[in-house]
């Protein structure tokens, strides 16, 4: 395998993680699954998160090759991933912020009708939740500008964005598979890891901003 291309992959890797271990498109895939209609609005949910991950991976590669093309500054980039990677450090420590005594983490207002979507609205929330949720935008924007950094041709590219599309969407990809073929075993782990990861998504959260952002950091200062 080419040396620039494993270069490639290995930079993304962590940051496909870090999209992977995201605990809210994990939670609505939960509940599309245990809703009725969750063998039709599952795998529309996980096209619009292929979707919506593989556009704004897209934009952000083509912008950044655009942007240190246009700049006379070999520095640019290292510049700009320390800035990223100072950015996730910071997010990460705001989710550690006391939380009052016997607070229960409670989901936004809006996924309470997740389970009640139809295929076209699941879709959609498959999109949406990777565009305008920060935490993960943040993410992709990490990964388009390593990879339009790192001199990398068009294939190579191209295959380093496969393999974060993969990797990134295994959290609700692997539940799918299983559901689709052990619903009546898969329905009550479903509901346990559901729970758990709303008690805990702050700490999720905060350990893998913090942790992605150290690599980033300590990547560009290398």
């Amino acid at each position: 395998m080419d040396h620039s291309l494993t270069h490639g992959i290995g930079q993304v890797l962590p940051l496909a993680v870090a999209l992977a271990l995201s605990p809210l498109p994990i939670i609505a895939m939960v509940l599309l699954l245990i809703s009725p209609r969750g063998r039709t609005s599952g795998p529309a949910f996980l096209l619009g998160r292929l979707l919506g991950i593989s556009a704004v991976l897209g934009v952000v590669i083509a912008g950044s090759e655009l942007l240190y093309s246009l700049s006379n500054s070999v520095e640019l980039p290292t510049i700009v991933r320390v800035i990223l990677g100072a950015a996730l450090i910071v997010l990460g420590l705001t989710k550690w912020r006391p939380k009052p005594e016997g607070h229960v983490p409670a989901l936004p207002g809006w996924m309470s009708s997740v389970s009640e979507a139809r295929p076209a609205r699941a879709f959609g929330l498959g999109i949406l939740m990777t565009v305008v949720n920060v935490k993960e935008f943040a993410f992709l924007v990490t990964a388009g500008v390593v990879l339009a950094s790192d001199d990398l041709d068009l294939t190579a590219t191209v295959l380093a964005g496969v393999a974060l599309l993969v990797v990134g969407t295994l959290s609700v990809s692997v539940p799918l598979v299983a559901y689709i073929v052990a619903p009546d075993r898969m329905r009550p782990r479903l509901n346990a890891l559901q729970g758990w990861l709303t008690t805990n998504m702050s700490l999720i959260m905060g350990v893998v901003l913090l942790v992605i952002g150290a690599v980033v950091l300590g990547n560009a200062l290398l």
